[in-house]
């Protein structure tokens, strides 16, 4: 029961980090929590990095829910 519960709540952080990406990086600037404050790396490839990361964990999400279907 584990499993599938782990792979739902993944799907929906991931969806989630999706979704949220440019709010989640606007709220790291006010909060002063960017690590990095140089101009190599503007606001676009956060929002990049924190969509993929969202992606990543779904797609772990969806390997569990996939594991627990075929098992």
């Amino acid at each position: 029961m584990i499993v599938p519960t782990a792979g739902l709540m993944l799907v929906a952080l991931g969806v989630a980090g999706v979704r949220y990406a440019p709010a989640i990086v606007e709220s790291q600037h006010r909060q002063g929590m960017a690590p990095l404050e140089d101009e190599t790396i503007d606001d676009a490839d956060r929002v990049r990095a924190t969509k993929g990361t969202g992606l990543v964990v779904a797609l772990v999400g969806v390997g569990l829910l996939a594991y627990w279907f075929v098992g």
